[in-house]
């Protein structure tokens, strides 16, 4: 089966104040196959939402430029048109942007909102239909009374029913592409467990693909089927998510497991923690971008530039110690 998305070698550079240019995201290449959860994950900044912010083209495009290739089914997104691109957007591509109320229009009502982003895409459609849309995509992200949410204004609902309005905005029509931003930063975990499981059931239903982009392992253990990690700019390590966790083979993704507190059982006085910082994208020299914070690095991964290497046929690691380091989380504990 074909990949619906395919992010190929993917470099997105930035022109600072000075006019000079640096890639926050280098070299970056996955796949979102069709029916699938992917989890893009990593610390704030590491690239995660230019990445994806990218497939949709919604950069600054004076001051962004790309390399590489983004192809979604038989169309490359990077020299499309921007008059078909605005057609991708929100009818076949849909995103959810991490705060709703910033993503929202406070002088429409919900309703407004929502049938705009119907007719922007299908002009002709009787008014009863966009409206039984409407009304069916409010239901499907979890809206208790859909009619009535529809006159409300967004001060009037709470953060957990904003983020079921822009899912609802996302989905009315019918995307194949889901992508989710961080969608359930600052909600209490009750929220966020009704719509993560939301977002499982409309993909079991609709069979459509979502990249989930977050920070949460715990989110991602939950929702995902793969996983790519990402650190400052680039993926350290892709696998589906079983195996991530079972066996992680760089010493990122490795530290990032140890930080998390555990699902079940008793929950340290201490997490391990990551030593170091991260770099600046100024500073970043030749060779592994993690081992300034490694506790196995050696000269040689300062050599040169490293590639993704295949631990299996499903599992590619960033790390050129990836067979014979150990696991992290058994060093740190």
């Amino acid at each position: 089966m074909s990949n619906l998305l395919e992010i190929d070698n993917l470099k997105v550079g930035f022109k600072n104040s000075s006019s000079q240019w640096t890639n926050a995201v280098d070299g970056v290449s996955i796949a979102v196959r069709p029916g699938e959860i992917l989890g893009i994950v990593g610390e704030s900044g590491c690239g995660k939402s230019v990445t994806m912010f990218s497939v949709l083209k919604l950069h600054d495009q004076r001051n962004t430029r790309y390399a590489g290739e983004i192809r979604f089914e038989d169309t490359e997104l990077l020299t499309v048109p921007e008059k078909d691109m605005r057609q991708l957007r929100g009818k076949d591509i849909g995103f959810i942007f991490q705060n709703p109320m910033s993503s929202l229009n406070p002088l429409l009502t919900i309703g407004q909102q929502i049938r705009e982003t119907v007719t922007s895409h299908r002009k002709h459609l009787p008014k009863k239909e966009v409206e039984a849309l409407c009304i069916k995509a409010l239901d499907d992200a979890g809206a208790d009374d859909s009619a009535v949410w529809m006159s409300k204004y967004p001060y009037q609902l709470s953060g957990g029913m904003l983020q079921r309005v822009v899912i609802a905005i996302a989905l009315v029509n019918e995307p194949k592409l889901l992508i989710a931003d961080e969608p359930t930063t600052a909600l209490d975990v009750t929220i966020q467990a009704q719509l993560l499981k939301v977002l499982c059931h409309i993909r079991d239903e609709r069979g459509m693909s979502i990249v989930l982009i977050t920070h949460d392992m715990g989110v991602v253990a939950e929702t995902c089927d793969r996983v790519a990690v990402m650190y400052l700019g680039q993926i350290v390590e892709t696998a589906s998510v079983d195996e991530l966790f079972a066996n992680p083979r760089h010493p990122y993704t490795q530290g990032l497991l140890a930080a998390t507190p555990p699902m079940v059982g008793k929950i340290p006085e201490r997490l391990n923690t990551i030593s170091g910082s991260v770099p600046q994208l100024s500073e970043v020299a030749k060779g592994c971008r993690f081992a300034s914070r490694c506790p196995f690095a050696s000269q040689e991964c300062l050599s040169g530039d490293i590639p993704m290497f295949d631990v299996d046929e499903q599992h590619q690691s960033r790390c050129i110690k990836f067979n014979t380091i150990p696991d992290f989380r058994k060093v740190t504990a």
